[in-house]
């Protein structure tokens, strides 16, 4: 029995290496909206909307010879100013990057799986697990054994090489980072097997002991992602799942789904209520796509894999997640499944219920619709100077934030303590949209969650600030988007 299982084990490596690798050979143009970037493979997308306004991307690259994922050796960064258009800004990161050298130490094999993307105080910060399998007499019986931690590397730009600042993040262990920065300001990592810690200012290592959260331990397998709706905290994840699809039966209630679920906290740190299904299955309920040969579904149906990464763009939320239908394309113009292990980005739109749980993703090959903007980048709320200190919060008039604005930043001067000043809208207690942390003199800026509408804007510091702080050229700004270079 053990050498029949052995057997079939090789033998399935042999098909998906044999699949990985079969030849692209179609060069027709991607007839759908879906994947959104049809030139390469990507996986694995992190969304954030930047200071330009842009909502930028990094993802994972899956090699154009197959291979699977121990080939993920690069990132890239894509932004759109629309949700439709994609620029390619070309590769960032690569494994020679992280090893300093061109070569892997004997006896290792080195991957660099799903990634995150944010901006902090100037600079951006890109999170990559490294994963590392160490070779144990070959690959014989399956005997290995894998490393992998969170490391971070920064860059002045999201389109330039990302320098690496901490080549492992110590107190991290497993995959798939994704960072969050709250409402009051404070910065959360997320990885591995449902593990959150608080980071640091610095952005490099962690400022709290680890958290095992409480996520649903019977389904959680990997791909953590933290969102804020109305005030709470939504964790997704990549479900466990069942091998293979049967293509007789591809729904058998019987198997295990590879779905991204959910679950909802009023704490970033959980516990959370498992709440149900974000994402269904690659290619389920897919009807407006080609059909396999001889069924009723798109071939990608067949595949396995959910990744997903969330943003807000201007009054609708977004699900990234990938699907094998630019692989089915390219390889056999969709009269096959194409390769699990060559991905591609899609983005199909969210809706929530009235009582905050999610409706299941509709994905789509069309896509979404393409975003219209018609406001200015910034609004500059007075030119001058003022104080601010806890018996004065500071009120600005009817601002209109219009569909959405997502950073706020002012000039400080007089600076003799750290303070943080709290943007809240309607009242000096209002709906808190984004804090910002004030260390010196200069340029301060933060980004914002929900700042949209016509609203009095107040500034307020707490109650235990016993100083001042002087400030200048208060503004929202990245409420409609940059040009960047194609």
């Amino acid at each position: 029995m053990k050498y029949k299982i052995l057997l079939l084990v090789a033998c399935v490596a042999l098909a998906c290496v044999s699949h990985a690798q079969k030849a692209n050979d179609n060069t027709k143009p991607y007839p759908y909206g879906n994947p959104i970037i049809k030139h390469m493979y990507t996986a694995d997308a992190a969304p954030h909307v930047m200071p330009d306004g842009r909502v930028w991307m990094v993802t994972s690259v899956d090699s154009e010879k197959g291979g699977g994922y121990s080939t993920m050796h690069c990132y890239h960064t894509f932004s759109s100013a629309d949700m439709v258009n994609w620029v390619d800004h070309g590769e960032v990161l690569n494994v020679w990057d992280v090893l300093g050298s061109k070569e892997e130490p004997e006896g290792e094999d080195w991957a660099l799986w799903a990634p995150d993307m944010v901006y902090y105080k100037g600079k951006y910060y890109l999170y990559f697990p490294v994963r590392i399998v160490h070779k144990e007499n070959g690959y014989e019986e399956g005997k290995r054994k894998v490393t992998s931690y969170i490391a971070v590397a920064v860059s002045n730009s999201p389109d330039q090489k990302f320098k690496v600042i901490n080549p492992k993040i110590q107190g991290t262990r497993g995959i798939d980072p994704a960072v969050f920065i709250d409402d009051d300001g404070e910065k959360y990592l997320y990885y591995g097997s449902h593990w959150g810690a608080k980071l640091a200012d610095n952005m490099k290592e962690l400022a709290s002991d680890p958290v095992n959260m409480d996520v649903d331990d019977k389904n959680f397998m990997e791909a953590i992602w933290m969102n804020k709706h109305d005030g709470k905290y939504y964790v997704s994840y990549h479900a466990h799942y069942g091998k293979p699809v049967d293509p007789n039966n591809p729904d058998d209630p019987e198997r295990m789904k590879s779905l991204l679920d959910y679950g909802i906290s009023d704490n970033p740190l959980g516990p959370f209520k498992h709440m149900g299904t974000l994402n269904y299955e690659l290619g389920v309920n897919v009807n407006d796509g080609p059909k396999y040969p001889g069924r009723n579904y798109v071939p990608w149906r067949l595949t396995q894999s959910n990744h997903g990464g969330i943003v807000e763009y201007h009054g609708k939320e977004y699900l990234f997640y990938h699907t094998s239908a630019l692989s089915s394309w390219r390889q056999d113009e969709f009269k096959a499944e194409g390769n699990w292990t060559q991905r591609s980005v899609c983005v199909d739109e969210i809706k929530y219920n009235p009582d905050g749980t999610i409706v299941p993703v509709q994905q789509t090959v069309s896509g979404v619709e393409k975003v219209t903007i018609d406001q200015p980048f910034e609004i500059v709320l007075y030119e001058g100077k003022k104080e601010l200190n806890e018996n004065k919060p500071i009120k600005y008039e009817k601002i209109d934030l219009g569909t959405g604005y997502y950073y706020f930043g002012l000039k400080a001067s007089q600076v003799t303590k750290p303070v943080k000043v709290e943007i809240r809208l309607d009242a000096p207690n209002g709906q808190l949209i984004g804090t910002l942390i004030i260390k010196g003199n200069g340029d301060c800026e933060t980004m914002l969650r929900n700042a949209n509408g016509v609203h009095d804007v107040y500034l307020t510091v707490n109650d235990n600030f016993k100083e001042k702080v002087v400030f200048n050229a208060p503004r929202f700004f990245a409420g409609s988007p940059k040009k960047v270079k194609q």
